[in-house]
């Protein structure tokens, strides 16, 4: 295919709009010599006469319709493109695809999704739930724009936006006997919703007091999942583990009808407004403590969406 049939053929149809040479230079301010010069370069190129030079006013020959036919689809083509591009500018319209789990999307990220929503209600946004390893993977392949996650992203091919810092807190099942002789270490559903146990009011829990208990444990490739497995050799102890999950909310849920203790988010406690039937405990901050991000990648093009998504995050105090 040749794809310079219709280089220049803005010059041809100015010609064919005002049925003269003359005109048409004017319009393009540029002199008619020139202009008729042009022309024959371009009937030269394509191989046809566009214009039927013997009438007056100018008409064109059956081959040169064809051709204004042709660049009038062409021209409809570009101005449906350029108004799409002038509506994605000013986000009338637009696709924005986010992942996280559904803790973060729907509750971390909530007041940034609300505000995004009521500015550019024309943006389709789409939250992708999944496990991180998958995320990232979408991430990865441009299949998602955004991700929120605690993992730590390779820095050269990721940014990172700072959210939250978040704390690992362990459950353990109300019912359990084992609280009675922990109570100068346990925090209360009150005390995750007000943040009292980021404190030093209550001293970190002497974890192999639970030595022998079961546990309920994430798959492995889980930020949680690595860290519960620290603890565990930090205090040179191989868990009982009966059962394993996906998420955390899950987890917690069971928990709380005595199904084993659990390595728990504070952000899951909270949204789950720190639920009942669970005694909760901190742990070393070296293993509790880490942060949640939003990432996006480096080597791909911001969309005007991803733009402003970014800019309400960065604008929002978490």
């Amino acid at each position: 295919m040749n794809d310079k049939l219709f280089n220049g053929y803005g010059y041809v149809y100015e010609v064919y709009k005002t049925r003269s040479f003359s005109k048409a230079a004017e319009n393009l301010f540029i002199s008619q010599s020139s202009l008729s010069a042009t022309i024959r370069k371009i009937e030269k190129r394509i191989g046809v006469e566009i214009f039927d030079r013997s009438t007056i006013p100018i008409g064109l020959t059956e081959d040169g319709l064809e051709y204004i036919e042709a660049v009038e689809k062409i021209m409809d083509i570009e101005h449906h493109f350029a108004s799409r591009v002038q509506q994605l500018d000013e986000l009338i319209t637009g696709h924005l695809a986010i992942g996280g789990n559904g803790i973060y999307l729907g509750h971390v990220l909530l007041p940034v999704i609300s505000e995004f929503a009521r500015l550019y209600p024309g943006v389709q946004m789409r939250l992708v739930e999944g496990a991180s390893q998958d995320l990232e993977k979408q991430l990865s392949d441009n299949s998602l724009d955004l991700m929120i996650d605690n993992r730590v992203l390779p820095r050269e091919d990721y940014h990172a936006i700072r959210l939250i810092d978040e704390d690992i807190l362990l459950a353990v099942p109300s019912r359990w006997p084992i609280n009675e002789k922990l109570a100068p270490y346990q925090l209360t559903s009150r005390d995750i919703l007000s943040s009292r146990h980021r404190t030093e009011e209550i001293p970190v829990v002497p974890f192999e007091e639970f030595s022998g208990l079961p546990f309920m444990l994430l798959h492995v490739g889980n930020d949680t999942r690595q860290r519960s497995e620290e603890v565990f050799f930090h205090y040179n102890m191989a868990p009982q583990v009966v059962l394993k999950v996906d998420q955390q909310s899950t987890a917690l849920t069971l928990a709380s009808h005595g199904v084993a203790a659990i390595f728990i988010s504070d952000c899951v406690a909270r949204s789950m407004q720190a639920e009942k039937g669970v005694t909760y405990y901190r742990l070393l901050p070296e293993f509790a403590r880490r942060n949640v991000y939003m990432f996006y990648k480096k080597d791909r093009l911001r969309t005007r969406c991803m733009e402003e998504f970014i800019k309400i995050t960065e604008s929002t105090a978490f």
